[in-house]
């Protein structure tokens, strides 16, 4: 029998057997260095010219191992687009560490596409973010990082910002508390839940 591969990131499945003679190649290429990119390893790619469509290979193929930049672990967003830009990952389950170094104040955002893109995670110029698949809402949704970091011109660490509408439902974890600079509005159908012995704060 041929060689296998799984659905998500392609990884080898050899067949007893099938690989006699030949198993050091499709295992180096195909599971090991595999592992180590969706583990540890990063993609770089400028979104001067134009948004960043995450490529992916599956079944898994040796020529693609380096530049199959949707199995990769961390993303690094370069350039001076002047403009929102969007990386556009497959639909499917997968964790990514999102690292905007555009050197403007260009915000990209992370969904799930190019085809019917979803809302996706906007992670500021200068900031990082671990974003992950979930599929209950079919999107990415945020799991560490952005903001809370202060930002300003040159060296200044000044200015704390925030957005001015909530988009997404939020629950504000148990024995914390919140501040948002206002006003703030939320979008209809949008919860923000504040648990008992919490407190939500727009000053």
């Amino acid at each position: 029998m041929a060689t296998s591969y799984t659905t998500l990131l392609g990884l080898a499945q050899p067949s007893t057997g099938s690989l006699d003679g030949t198993w050091g190649a499709v295992v180096n290429d195909n599971l090991t260095q595999f592992i180590e990119n969706s583990v540890s390893g990063y993609q770089s790619n400028s979104v001067t010219a134009g948004d960043w469509t995450l490529t992916t290979t599956i079944p898994g193929d040796t020529a693609s191992s380096s530049t199959n930049a949707a199995r990769y672990a961390i993303l690094i967003v370069t350039g001076t687009p002047g403009t929102t830009r969007y990386i556009y990952a497959p639909k499917q389950s997968k964790t990514y560490v999102v690292i905007n170094n555009c050197s403007d104040s260009s915000s990209v955002y992370i969904c799930g596409g190019p085809t019917s893109p979803t809302t996706g995670v906007e992670i500021e110029a200068g900031s990082s973010a671990l974003v992950a698949w979930d599929s209950n809402m079919s999107d990415f949704i945020k799991v560490a990082g952005g903001g809370g970091g202060a930002a300003g011109g040159g060296s200044d660490q000044i200015f704390f910002e925030n957005d001015q509408t909530v988009t997404t439902s939020y629950s504000i974890p148990s024995g914390k508390n919140a501040g948002t600079f206002g006003p703030v509005s939320i979008n209809s159908g949008v919860t923000v839940t504040v648990p008992s012995g919490s407190v939500w704060t727009v000053v």
